[in-house]
């Protein structure tokens, strides 16, 4: 699944999982997915992050392309949320495999609030091709936008298709980790796309989606690395000219953290 795939599963998505991602409410959104005819105003934001959950699978699952397929929510026993990280031996006893989630970085941000969701890879007639759980983690510093760690165990399903290209590559203590900057961009129906448009899909890390009452536009940067089968994707929504070296800087922790 390249990020465009992954972009378009987005009117797969569960509408109650959209409007409550944003808050970490995995307990509202445990139904399967349904179509959304139409992207209000208000959802914008919410839309944005559900983009990046599903981008997380995306990086890690580059496999499913060629299947009938959508991404969304799916009903499991163990989801829950999280104030503290206290659990977290607990919390990877439920999702089967480790996971590394700081208390706190170097630059400031501070654990703020952890969800575990059952996610899941649905064929075309709705059956569940793959099910599993994901973790989210919220990391907040004042006078700046969230940072969001999201962890997915690494998916093998048939059918071959590459990830897309970074935006940049960094090495970490032997670890690759990915860098990428991603444009996207909310129209209204009637919206044509320009020659501008077309020509910035094809170089890559350019999306747009149908449904908005206005044109809005957001760049959201990625950091995505694997460790022990687990892929982490850090992400800002809010990029700046600062995100690449602020992700990586995070990532680099996350990996040190790891060790010990």
């Amino acid at each position: 699944m390249n990020r465009e795939q992954a972009f378009e599963t987005l009117s797969e998505l569960d509408d109650r999982f959209i409007a409550e991602a944003i808050h970490y409410a995995p307990g509202d959104s445990l139904t399967p997915p349904e179509r959304i005819v139409q992207v209000k105003k208000r959802k914008i934001l919410a839309i944005a992050l559900a983009a990046a959950l599903i981008l997380a699978l995306g990086a890690a699952a580059s496999a499913l392309t060629g299947i009938p397929r959508s991404t969304g929510t799916h009903r499991m026993p163990k989801t829950a949320e999280y104030d503290t990280l206290e659990k977290l031996s607990d919390i990877e006893k439920d999702v089967g495999y480790p996971v590394t989630a700081p208390a706190q970085f170097s630059n400031g941000y501070i654990f703020s609030k952890l969800s575990v969701d059952g996610e899941a890879v649905y064929g075309d007639g709705n059956e569940v091709l793959k099910e599993y759980y994901g973790v989210h983690v919220a990391y907040t510093k004042a006078d700046e936008p969230d940072i969001i760690l999201n962890l997915t165990p690494v998916l093998e399903l048939e059918g071959g298709g590459e990830a897309p290209k970074p935006s940049e590559r960094r090495t970490v203590d032997s670890v690759t980790v990915n860098l990428s900057l991603d444009h996207y961009k909310f129209v209204p129906e009637n919206y044509d796309e320009t020659e501008d448009d077309l020509a910035r899909k094809a170089a890559g890390h350019y999306y747009i989606s149908w449904g908005s009452d206005e044109i809005m536009e957001y760049d959201m940067a990625f950091a995505d690395f694997v460790m022990d089968d687990v892929n982490y994707t850090l992400m800002d929504m809010y990029a700046s000219e600062d995100s690449f070296d602020t992700l990586a800087q995070m990532a680099e922790e996350i990996l040190e953290a790891a060790q010990k």
